[in-house]
């Protein structure tokens, strides 16, 4: 019982794939527009009116063959050949495809109308070559089937009013009966074709717009997927100017001042593991009379988006001070606004600068020596002398030489001063 229900189903699958795999395009629809969903509409149609269409065509044949008819059934065959026969073949292009089908069905539409005599069965063909053509071409395509089947009722029209040759038409309809119901089918005609037209115009524009979102979406998930991109190697980066930078940093957060990661240069420096790093505070690494210059920092730091570079006295793990030069700067971490640090032990420049402002102190000690204190003990040398000089044909008087012997001893008692001076900061 079970292989029975499978077997039609089985019959089925192969049929539906050998039929797709002959209508269907070769290349794939990379986008379902418009297109691809008239190839699909294409392959449905073709795909339930083969067996259908052998079924009534065997019954007409058969109807048709006792009723003393031959022309029909012959020319029913021949269309059902050719539709077969290129709607099958994989060198058809879906343009030569469809052309076919509209072909033969106005074939048989016009055949069948005057030769059988029936209104009804000629318009069945008629409505559907006008739907098949609104659904699968363009819009100035529709113009076309509509004017071919006035011109098709048309030209029943003359059979019946000229009796151009004997057809059940001219028993059947008087030519107002016939006008009447042409001009109702061609109606009924423009009303389905307009309104499939519409239907398939909004869902033409559905399909673009969706196609275009779509696009649209594509590039917007390239270009995050981009930017992920970027930011991972950005924050690669980051992790290593931070993490191998030779400078201490750190980072921390600015309303509880505590360390959230530091680097190892500030681990070397500081003599804390990371540990205990992220247990502490930046008041743990300054002294105790530079906590209200760290709070003055911050604050200016708040208020100013700009970098703040300040010196302060920071002390390490063993309790050794030293001068830093920190920079604090913004920075977001884990979602949250932080703040930089790069510290500068600048202990070895603050004493450089100490020693050349003490060797300018005693610099200028040695220009005033040399602008008053010289100057005295020259001058009364100065003015001896030329005491002395004036009075050069009398012997010098004893006390004159003891002034000159002073002033001579009190120069000399400078120079040595000076030198020394001068030595002492050599």
């Amino acid at each position: 019982m079970k292989i029975t229900r499978q077997f039609p189903a089985t019959i089925w699958d192969k049929y539906k794939s050998f039929v797709e795999g002959a209508v269907r395009q070769n290349e794939p629809y990379k986008v379902k527009d418009i297109e691809y969903w008239r190839e699909s509409l294409l392959t449905n149609c073709v795909l339930y009116s083969i067996p259908f269409g052998f079924f009534t065509c065997i019954l007409s044949i058969v109807v048709l063959l006792k009723e003393g008819q031959l022309f029909i059934p012959a020319l029913d065959v021949v269309v059902l050949t050719i539709l077969t026969f290129f709607i099958l073949n994989k060198r058809s292009s879906s343009s030569t495809r469809k052309m076919v089908i509209v072909s033969m069905f106005y074939l048989l539409a016009t055949v069948l109308m005057p030769f059988l005599g029936s209104f009804g069965i000629g318009s069945i063909y008629l409505m559907a070559i006008s739907v098949f053509i609104a659904l699968l071409y363009d819009a100035s395509a529709i113009y076309w089937s509509i004017a071919a089947n006035v011109a098709i009722y048309t030209g029943c029209g003359f059979i019946i009013y000229f009796k151009l040759f004997e057809s059940p038409l001219i028993t059947h309809y008087t030519l107002s009966f016939w006008l009447i119901y042409s001009v109702n089918f061609l109606y009924l005609n423009v009303v389905v074709v307009v309104q499939i037209r519409h239907i398939t115009d909004g869902l033409e524009k559905s399909l673009l717009q969706e196609a275009g979102l779509r696009q649209d979406l594509q590039l917007e998930i390239e270009e995050r997927i981009k930017r992920n991109e970027q930011l991972a190697e950005s924050e690669g980066h980051y992790k290593s100017l931070f993490h191998a930078n030779p400078s201490p940093m750190w980072i921390f957060d600015d309303d509880t001042l505590r360390f959230l990661q530091v680097n190892e240069a500030a681990i070397s420096k500081y003599g804390y593991t990371h540990d205990e790093f992220v247990n502490m505070t930046l008041k743990d690494i300054r002294s105790g009379h530079n906590i209200d210059d760290l709070l003055d920092v911050l604050q200016k730091l708040r208020i100013s988006l700009e970098p703040v570079v300040n010196t302060a006295i920071h002390r390490s793990k063993t309790g050794t001070e030293f001068h830093a030069e920190v920079r604090c700067s913004h920075i977001p971490f884990k979602g949250k606004e932080a703040r930089l640090v790069i510290a500068q032990d600048i202990s070895a420049h603050i004493a450089h600068v100490q020693a050349i402002e003490k060797q300018n102190l005693k610099l200028q000690e040695i220009a005033y020596m040399q602008s008053h204190i010289v100057r005295a003990p020259l001058c009364r040398v100065i003015a001896l002398v030329d005491l002395i000089m004036q009075n050069k044909e009398e012997k010098p008087e004893a006390e004159v030489m003891e002034y000159l012997r002073i002033s001579v001893q009190d120069l000399d008692d400078v120079i040595k001063n000076i030198i020394y001076t001068t030595h002492e900061n050599v």
